[in-house]
């Protein structure tokens, strides 16, 4: 019985979301995969990075436009090196963004599909 009323009480709580909640947690959650299988390897799970060889970013002030064209573009500077990652597509960015801004920027916006693609244009 007890099963039961805690499942409904489940059951209502993700009926009472908007869709625009749903899409966030859906960006989120796929955004947290991407980020592990290509940004982790250097800047590790927590965001931390590795000292001098890969900043962290928990903290980074760079705009979600600023990010979309590093991650896909990558950077040279007296500093290090991010490596482009081309292979990635604008959704894939949109929701590491979007993972990004929730789990270190405490920001909830997410960062659209439609939103990178056209940043993603610009840099083309």
């Amino acid at each position: 019985m007890k099963f039961i009323l805690l499942a409904a009480m489940v059951c209502s709580l993700v009926a009472c979301q908007s869709k625009e909640e749903i899409l966030h947690e859906q960006y989120v959650i796929e955004g947290r995969v991407q980020y592990e299988n290509n940004c982790a390897n250097c800047h590790q799970s927590n965001g931390e990075g590795l000292r001098n060889l890969y900043p962290s970013i928990t903290k980074s002030r760079l705009s979600a436009p600023e990010l979309a064209k590093l991650i896909k573009q990558g950077r040279k500077s007296a500093t290090g090196y991010m490596p482009a990652n081309p292979k990635l597509q604008a959704i894939d960015i949109a929701e590491i963004i979007t993972f990004m801004r929730h789990e270190w920027g405490k920001n909830e916006q997410t960062f659209s599909f439609d939103s990178t693609r056209i940043v993603l244009k610009q840099i083309d």
